[in-house]
């Protein structure tokens, strides 16, 4: 009897893996950036149009740098496919995925996100470990990685619900719509939006997130394959109402609010339709790799897209130069849409930095930074290498500050910088204290670092990535989303 059993080491697994996280993050797929370059070629606002080239620059600097193209570099969800002839030689399968994400994470200065506890003790894992691994056996002597990074942005905004079968195809449409509508502008719009129809509850969450792996069409090609494939003509019936709703680029307006959209589905029950919507940010980041035991693992990154298409295009000559800190005349000059580059001292605080900050001030202790006049950057840096300054350092979603906003408003914050909307307190807050909110390109991190000059952890080191760093700047694009009047540039569908 013939032994045709393939022999793979799981050192090999580690090291394939440790590359697929340095790819997925640094490498934007090359059907995603066609499909974003699609949207920029027809978008006719020019405020999205704007945030589409930076997006598309981003990506460019990403590749030639080899740098995370958003310093959300996710929690780490990997898929294993095994050849059933397959031994894995060494430690088992889930050490081996996570020694791979952790030397990833710790060698290419990548941001780790995971915390130990969902509840009870949200302490920083150091590694981005545990991995989130599913697995699958399959025929063959291959093993087949796929690592897919999932940012919090977009994935926050995801949902879940049990239709009833008499629900149909317009009730899936309707929620489809419902999940998008309700995410706005706060998961990173352009979508990759992957819908999972069948199974169970939880495996329709699995199948959607299977979905953002799928090949992205042209949508010529998306309207011929509809035609004849039911589930492709669903697919651009959704694609094209997403479009409808004008929630565009970053929730400025326009007709790009998806580049995508894919749907898995599997057999389910006589009495259920469950339906799943995994979104993911323009930043839909994905990496693979078929390993057999004679694979060598590549060392260097290559990209298919070509480099420098749009790196002189971004125009910042009509947006409004201004020096902070800033004075209230400024503040209340700048009116929803103004494009402005800021120059001077802002500070980073997020989530964890925020808690701390209100939990000072209920203990009467002193804050590590004088809020009044000051400006408020909701971002969490990947770590800077050797020669940085600083690592990739976009916004992240400012909704989750929403709950201690009003009261650092009240004490002089004078502005916030982050992605998304916010809430009606927080609206009337600004209002109240002529202060003023900017929207920063989401996603863009390897472009915006490039305007800090300086960067200094002066609080909070423990947190990591959420520690209070001072930084000094240099036009810094934003965008006036939310001004002293209260007026907003964002679409409410």
């Amino acid at each position: 009897m013939t032994n045709n059993l393939s022999y793979i080491k799981s050192s090999l697994i580690t090291d394939a893996v440790c590359f697929l996280c340095r790819k997925a993050a640094c490498i934007l797929p090359e059907d995603v950036y066609i499909g974003i370059n699609e949207l920029y070629s027809k978008e006719t606002s020019e405020t999205a149009r704007g945030f589409l080239e930076e997006i598309l620059v981003n990506a460019e600097i990403a590749a030639e740098t080899q740098r995370p193209i958003c310093q959300d570099t996710g929690i780490t969800v990997v898929f294993i496919e095994i050849g059933q002839n397959v031994f894995i030689e060494g430690e088992d399968l889930e050490s081996a995925v996570n020694n791979g994400v952790a030397k990833a994470y710790q060698q290419f200065f990548l941001r780790k996100s995971v915390v130990e506890n969902p509840i009870f003790n949200r302490k920083n894992t150091q590694t981005n470990t545990p991995a989130v691994i599913h697995t699958q056996i399959v025929h063959g002597n291959s093993v087949k990685i796929t690592v897919l990074p999932k940012g919090s942005g977009s994935e926050n905004m995801s949902a879940v619900k049990m239709l009833k079968p008499s629900d149909g195809i317009d009730e899936i449409v309707n929620f489809v719509l419902e999940t998008v509508k309700n995410a706005g502008a706060n998961s990173c719009p352009p979508l990759h939006v992957g819908i999972g129809i069948g199974g169970t509850m939880e495996y329709a969450a699995l199948l959607s997130k299977k979905a953002l792996l799928n090949k992205i069409m042209p949508l010529s090609e998306l309207k011929k394959a509809a035609k004849t494939d039911e589930k492709k003509e669903l697919e651009l019936r959704i694609f094209l109402e997403i479009q409808k709703t004008k929630i565009g680029a970053e929730g400025f307006g326009g007709n790009s609010t998806a580049f995508a959209v894919n749907i898995e589905t599997y057999p389910c029950h006589i009495a259920g339709l469950p339906i799943a919507v995994n979104l993911n940010c323009h930043a839909a980041r994905h990496a693979e790799i078929i390993i057999d035991e004679n694979t060598i693992i590549p060392d260097k990154l290559q990209t298919k897209f070509e480099i420098s298409k749009y790196r002189n295009k971004i125009d910042y000559s009509k947006y409004k130069k201004l020096t902070l800190p800033l004075e209230n005349k400024d503040i209340i000059d700048l009116k929803a849409g103004d494009r402005v580059l800021l120059t001077g001292e802002i500070y980073t605080a997020r989530d964890a930095a925020h808690k701390k900050l209100i939990e000072a001030l209920k203990s009467n202790k002193e804050l590590p930074f004088e809020l009044k006049n000051q400006i408020i950057y909701y971002t969490g840096p990947c770590p800077a290498m050797a020669d940085e300054i600083i690592g990739p350092a976009g916004p992240t979603t400012a909704l989750r500050m929403d709950k201690y906003t009003p009261q650092l408003l009240d004490l002089g914050l004078k502005g916030m910088i982050g992605k998304g909307g916010r809430g009606y307190e927080v609206l009337e807050s600004i209002k109240k204290n002529k202060a003023i909110y900017f929207v920063a390109t989401g996603g863009a991190g390897c472009l915006i670092s490039q305007k800090i000059k300086s960067a200094d952890i002066i609080a909070y080191p423990e947190l990591g990535p959420e520690a209070i760093y001072k930084l000094v700047v240099e036009d810094f694009p934003v965008i006036a989303s939310i001004d002293s009047e209260g007026n907003t540039v964002f679409v409410n569908p």
